[in-house]
């Protein structure tokens, strides 16, 4: 962990960026990464409201998910959110999201103990339900079957990761900004902190 006595992020190396980048709409991209199983990125995650208010009008935020090796739930809930997106669309994937975050104690490394591999699928299984983005297009049996299947759910979750990687994220929360990855930042930051770190940039 980076920092002492202060909330920052989960951290394994550092990394650097790559290349500016632009969305579609023209405004600077600003990708936030985060790990579903990570408390740090929780906190992060919880000032996104208020650090979207602030600075939609100049950059186009977004969050993406990517998983740490010590977090050994993290891949499976992002595994998760891929096939609720896949088959419910980017809406119920991002309710899903927040509803991993609202529920992280249940699969923290703590909270799922000993747990056999089916047991830690059931709970995401009830988060989902719990969010709301199961149903006849997507059956609680559906969910469960998908969850570890290759095509379906692995091999685009690791696409996703292998994308965080390469902006040199190892460790969450992480913030790409334009192509860049941003150095030394804080997840307690909400905008006032923000404002003045990309006064910096």
């Amino acid at each position: 962990l980076k920092g002492a006595g202060t909330v920052r992020n989960c951290q394994m190396a550092s990394g650097a960026g790559q290349k500016a980048e632009q969305s579609d709409g023209g405004k600077p991209s600003w990708k936030v990464f985060v790990d579903l199983q990570c408390p740090y990125a929780k906190a992060a995650f919880e000032k996104l409201p208020s650090i979207r208010e602030r600075f939609a009008g100049q950059f186009d935020i977004t969050t993406h998910i990517t998983s740490l090796a010590f977090h050994p739930q993290a891949f499976t809930a992002h595994c998760a959110a891929v096939v609720v997106g896949g088959v419910q669309g980017a809406e119920a994937r991002s309710k899903f999201e927040a509803a991993c975050f609202e529920k992280q104690a249940s699969f923290t490394n703590a909270g799922v103990g000993d747990a056999r591999k089916s047991e830690i699928d059931a709970v995401f299984a009830d988060i989902a339900e719990g969010a709301g983005v199961l149903g006849a297009a997507l059956s609680r049996e559906d969910f469960l079957e998908k969850l570890h299947d290759w095509e379906v759910a692995v091999k685009p979750a690791y696409a996703e990761h292998k994308e965080a990687l390469g902006y040199g994220v190892f460790g969450t929360p992480k913030h790409v900004i334009n192509g860049h990855l941003v150095a030394d930042t804080e997840s307690a930051w909400g905008p006032d902190e923000w404002q003045t770190k990309l006064e910096s940039l």
